[in-house]
């Protein structure tokens, strides 16, 4: 009976100090948990991207502390936090939090839906632009196909629109290697836009191109290169026009991580038009509208001519058929809703800065700034985009 009664002790006893082990055995496990997402190709990344962030650091100086000692991930990990003073309760969250995010985080074979709704105001001289588009896709490590559905406003001095752009489907292709990024993306669009409204191209367009990025401490350099045959808002900033052509375009610059939710950056674009354009003005009335809006004496209907009242205040200087807009000199993409221009009227280049303020793990805000110096045209671009992905993983997990 004695020996009953023990042998019970002893089978309570057991369960109840497993509940109860300490918090450094825990530690020990969530550390090797870690360590074995770490060891995972498709998970590596992630789990040392997350890590840096959390530190505020980059992932590469993460990465030179594995080279010089013994520690695991999970070890360097576990001292830069308490270096900074935070106890194995606090770690222990975090490394939970960690191995929670990244066993989320679709493998190379794995799919997880992406839902993503991005807003912007864009603003210049010509208008203001207003554009809400909802995305929904899917997503792996090295690919993602995603289909968007845009709603614009255009607000400008002859034109009041608003409705549905060109539905649009992109695909991305992504590989990493050491510090280096690689990327393509084959975005088409269907002519559902009204382009009477300067809301789409009118025309299936296409826009294909390549990114390269090198990763150093704490900032990056980026280069893109690409062909559309319809200018948009791909190449550089808002447009006020649509221009359907082919057109060759590149871009580049530096993004610098300030703080782990804040990066700020600097860059410059270039676009070559081949060929004659056919330029759809999202500034100037349609043919209709235009015989019932006063304009200059002597030309019904069109806007105010060099000098005169009704001219877009700030269209810049230049001379015409360069693309640039000459002291007085109405913009090519001013004098009709619709008009044919040498590919040199659309070619453009100039210089963008941007900062992105992660608010919280799922909204992002963003300020764009881009100059283009033949066009004389400053855009300032405020958005924020809202990252449901989360929210519908946990939906279909159900």
């Amino acid at each position: 009976m004695e020996a009953i009664r023990i042998l019970l002790v002893c089978l309570f006893a057991i369960p109840a100090s497993a509940g109860d082990q300490p918090a450094s055995a825990r530690l020990e496990t969530e550390i090797a948990r870690i360590d074995g997402l770490a060891a995972d190709n498709d998970t590596k990344i992630h789990v040392i991207e997350t890590m840096a962030q959390e530190l505020g650091t980059h992932r590469n100086h993460l990465i030179l502390l594995k080279k010089q000692g013994q520690d695991s991930f999970g070890q360097i990990y576990v001292k830069e936090l308490r270096k900074r003073g935070l106890d194995d309760q606090v770690i222990l969250k975090k490394l939970q939090s960690i191995g929670g995010s990244v066993e989320g985080k679709p493998s190379s074979t794995n799919f997880r839906p992406i839902a993503f709704v991005g807003t912007a105001v864009d603003h210049n001289s010509a208008g203001t632009f207003v554009s809400i588009t909802p995305e929904i896709g899917i997503d792996s490590r090295r690919f993602a196909f995603v289909v968007g559905v845009p709603f614009y406003g255009i607000s400008a001095t002859q034109r009041e629109a608003t409705g549905i752009g060109d539905v649009y489907a992109s695909m991305f292709l992504r590989h990493s290697k050491g510090p280096y990024d690689a990327g393509a993306a084959l975005t088409i669009g269907a002519p559902t836009g009204d382009s009477n409204q300067g809301l789409g191209a009118g025309r299936v367009s296409v826009d294909v191109n390549g990114t390269l990025q090198r990763r150093f401490e704490r900032f990056s350099l980026f280069v893109t290169g690409g062909y559309t045959n319809s200018l948009f808002n791909n190449v550089g900033y808002q447009r006020p026009f649509i221009s359907n052509g082919n057109s060759v375009y590149a871009s580049g610059g530096i993004d610098y991580r300030v703080h782990r939710r804040l990066t700020v950056g600097i860059g410059g674009f270039g676009l070559l038009g081949l060929g004659d354009q056919m330029v759809i003005s999202q500034m100037t009335a349609t043919a209709a509208q235009m015989t019932s809006t006063p304009g200059t004496p002597g030309m019904p209907g069109m806007p105010g001519m060099p000098g005169m009242p009704g001219m877009p205040p700030g269209m810049g200087t230049g001379s015409t058929g360069t693309g640039s807009m000459g002291s007085g000199t109405m913009p090519f993409y001013g004098y009709a809703a619709q008009t044919n221009v040498p590919g040199s009227d659309v070619s453009d280049y100039g210089a963008s800065a941007w900062a992105s303020w992660s608010l919280t793990p799922f909204v992002k805000l963003n300020l764009r700034v881009a100059r283009s110096i033949p066009y004389e045209l400053t855009t300032v671009r405020v958005g924020l985009g809202f990252d449901l992905s989360g929210a519908l993983s946990r939906l279909f997990d159900k």
